[in-house]
């Protein structure tokens, strides 16, 4: 039954590419998370995963990942995601609601999830969820970061500003710009081929519409993340702040990081760090390198040099 399974897998995911069929064979055979269900104050619920870096039952460090367009399962991903953060730590990954243990993302995400895939809820979930992780703690560890994952990344910031307790934050794949700047920063770059502004029209006439769909992603969503400006988040935070972009980056040009570290510089604010990874992707990943692990390195080096 085994390697039936295995056949078909293979057999479909070699139409997809390599990184997908790895992705899946993780789940099966890697050392892939169980699933975990937290359930909200307000009756609904989502899965996550918990696991430890360096096996310490007591570490000094939390830390609490969120992010990621789409429903696919942090799954298919953890731990192997965070390699790199050589620092004891216990690792809280939340899924969006909706989203299975094993959903890859890849045949469609269900009217469910759009209803519930809104900033607003993003931000209500990650919080509460954060929240109550610290509530089931007796003593508290000292370090307390956070990780937003490029449409996360403004979620994280957001909830930053909001939990007293967080005291860093790092960001992959993400910066100061809106989406639609980001959008007419990529067409300007030959990076997309969609004309913005004609696509943001037909948006406009069903702006709450969960049916239909615009690259990717329904009415609804392209209408409540277009305009947001991630910068007044930022700007309330003195905790430490990591950023890494890709120099290549696809889908949030690399200019968007950099207009957050210029406004962190004229603002005087010396808080934010900036690494730009050289002809790398919106993954971190340039041709054989994957600099995630070199991220999440940079991470654990600012976690240790911070007093607390």
């Amino acid at each position: 039954m085994v390697i039936l399974r295995f056949t078909i897998i293979f057999m479909f995911f070699a139409l997809v590419g390599c990184t997908n069929l790895q992705r899946l064979a993780h789940v099966y055979v890697g050392n892939a998370p169980e699933a975990n269900v937290f359930h909200f104050k307000d009756g609904g619920s989502a899965i996550y995963y918990t696991f430890t870096i360096d096996d310490n039952p007591r570490p000094d460090t939390f830390v609490f990942f969120y992010g990621g367009s789409g429903c696919p399962s942090w799954k298919y991903v953890m731990p192997n995601y965070i390699a790199g953060l050589d620092l004891p730590s216990r690792v809280f990954v939340l899924n969006k609601r909706h989203v299975s243990d094993r959903s890859t993302g890849m045949f469609g995400c269900g009217e469910a999830f759009h209803l519930s895939n809104n900033p607003e809820q993003w931000v209500a979930d990650y919080a509460e969820f954060i929240r109550a992780q610290f509530d089931s703690e007796g003593d508290r560890p000292k370090r307390f970061l956070l990780v937003g994952v490029s449409e996360g990344s403004q979620v994280a910031a957001r909830v930053a500003g909001m939990v007293q307790e967080v005291t860093h934050l790092a960001i992959i794949g993400s910066g100061g710009y809106t989406m639609r700047r980001s959008l007419v920063t990529l067409k300007e770059k030959g990076a997309i081929g969609f004309n913005v502004e004609t696509g943001w029209q037909e948006i406009a006439s069903d702006p709450r519409s969960i049916d239909k769909n615009w690259f990717g992603n329904r009415y609804r969503w392209w209408t409540d993340v277009m305009d947001l400006d991630p910068l007044p988040y930022y700007f309330k935070l003195n905790i430490p702040i990591m950023v890494g972009v890709g120099e290549q980056d696809e889908s949030v040009p690399v200019e968007s990081a950099r207009h957050l570290e210029a406004k962190f510089r004229e603002a005087g604010k010396t808080n934010l760090k900036l690494t730009v990874y050289p002809a790398a992707d919106h993954r971190l990943q340039a041709g054989g390198t994957d600099y995630r692990r070199e991220f999440f390195g940079q991470v654990a080096r600012m976690m240790r040099e911070q007093k607390q």
